[in-house]
């Protein structure tokens, strides 16, 4: 079986006969054809641009290109998301690593070694929320959600309504003065509003 290195320099072969005139590409079979529209659609040759080299008409390109297109369509297969997850953690790690080459270098200026590290931490940063839009990583939105969803199911006690009422105290205790008065001016005017209604 042959490699698409191949097959690509086979193509860059068929296209110089025929951009050289040695190859007559009326006479090219359809196989032949579409490996050479794919290679002239990365070029970013138009429909009418390609149908003209390859001397044929545009909507047997057209076709060609519907017939790319439902080769190269992709199924939905689990475990596509854990190939793709993969790679971009290792793409990420790639990019981190030659970011880290970059910046061991002698004659890297502290400035550029900074922006480095600014750039292995954006790439991190990036790779997390992207994994957790896979829902490969949770996110603290989902666990308060799996959290109230737990609590809700089954009727609490009053040791467990406490509890959770501590648990909550001590998260607002950690959030920033900012956070806190906007939670507290919310709940407020909520309460304002459950008195009107009554």
């Amino acid at each position: 079986m042959s490699s698409p290195k191949s097959k690509q320099l086979r193509c860059m072969d068929l296209l110089k006969g025929i951009k050289a005139g040695t190859v007559n590409p009326a006479t090219l079979l359809p196989d032949q054809r579409r490996p050479l529209v794919v290679l002239l659609m990365t070029e970013g040759q138009s429909t009418a641009e390609i149908a003209h080299l390859l001397d044929t008409s545009d909507r047997t390109i057209e076709r060609d290109k519907k017939d790319i297109r439902e080769n190269n369509a992709i199924s939905k297969d689990p475990e596509l998301g854990n190939v793709m997850a993969g790679r971009l953690s290792d793409e990420a790690q790639i990019c981190i690593q030659r970011i880290r080459k970059f910046q061991r270098d002698s004659n890297c200026p502290p400035a550029t070694k900074i922006d480095g590290e600014k750039a292995c931490f954006q790439i991190t940063d990036n790779l997390a929320e992207r994994l957790q839009s896979m829902g490969y990583l949770p996110t603290a939105a989902k666990k308060l959600e799996a959290d109230l969803m737990h609590h809700t199911d089954t009727p609490l006690s009053l040791t467990e309504i406490k509890s959770e009422a501590q648990r909550l105290q001590d998260i607002e205790v950690k959030l920033p003065e900012k956070q806190t008065k906007k939670v507290r001016s919310r709940t407020l005017k909520q309460k304002g509003k459950n008195n009107d209604q009554a």
